[in-house]
C-alpha cells in the first residue's frame, strides 16, 4: 500500500522519511474518504431518484384511475341519458295510443248516437208513414 503510494507521489525507493510516509497516509485516508463520500452522495441520490420515479408512477397511476373514474361517470351519464330517452319515448307513445283509442271510444260512441239518431229517425218516419196511410184495411 505505502510502497505504490510512495512512487505514485514521486519518492523513489530509500528517499522519504516518516513525515513523507505520513502524509502519503494522510493523503491516502483522504482519497479514500472522499470516494466513501461520494459513494454516499450517489447512493443518496439514487434514493431520491427512486422515490422521484415511484412518486410519479403512484401519480401516473392516480391519475389514470382517476380518467378511467370519469371515463366510467361519463358512460353511466350516457347511458342514465339514453334510459330517460326511452322512458320518455314509451310514455309518449302510451299517451298517443290512450289517445287514439280514447278518439275511437268517442268516435264509435257518436256512431252509436248517429245510429240510434238514425234509427228513431226511420222509427218516426215509418210511424208518420202508416198515419198518412190511414188504418190498415181489414181482411176477411
Amino acid at each position: 500500500m505505502v510502497d505504490s503510494a510512495k512512487e505514485r507521489i514521486g519518492f523513489p525507493d530509500g528517499f522519504y522519511s516518516l513525515d513523507d510516509e505520513v502524509l502519503i497516509k494522510q493523503q491516502y485516508d483522504d482519497v479514500k474518504k472522499q470516494r466513501e463520500t461520494h459513494r454516499k452522495e450517489q447512493e443518496k441520490f439514487e434514493k431520491e431518484r427512486e422515490k422521484k420515479t415511484a412518486a410519479e408512477m403512484r401519480e401516473a397511476k392516480a391519475e389514470a384511475k382517476q380518467q378511467e373514474a370519469e371515463a366510467a361517470k361519463a358512460e353511466m351519464a350516457a347511458k342514465q341519458q339514453e334510459a330517460e330517452a326511452a322512458m320518455k319515448q314509451q310514455a309518449k307513445a302510451k299517451k298517443q295510443k290512450a289517445d287514439a283509442d280514447k278518439a275511437a271510444k268517442k268516435q264509435q260512441a257518436e256512431d252509436a248516437i248517429a245510429s240510434k239518431k238514425q234509427e228513431a229517425e226511420a222509427v218516426k218516419a215509418a210511424t208518420a208513414a202508416n198515419a198518412r196511410a190511414g188504418p190498415m184495411p181489414r181482411i176477411y
